[in-house]
């Protein structure tokens, strides 16, 4: 999650759930799997797990922490 973020069309990115199930074959390549799995197993920062799915219930409310823009 990212309180700000250049992408040009939102204030904010919000992800509660990590990782993903490769549904095709479009996914035997994905550089998101090959950087996080180099992590696995690294006590804290949030690729411990490698790519696998996992809910992350510790950001689950952070959007209602968020104010808007005055």
């Amino acid at each position: 999650m990212a309180n700000t973020t250049p992408i040009e069309w939102t204030a904010a990115t919000w992800n509660p759930v990590t990782g993903y199930a490769k549904i095709s074959s479009g996914c035997d390549n994905c550089y998101a799997e090959r950087f996080s799995e180099r992590f696995r197993g690294t006590p804290g920062p949030p690729f411990e797990p490698g790519f696998d799915l996992t809910l992350r219930p510790d950001r689950l409310e952070q959007p209602l922490r968020w104010r808007e823009a005055a």
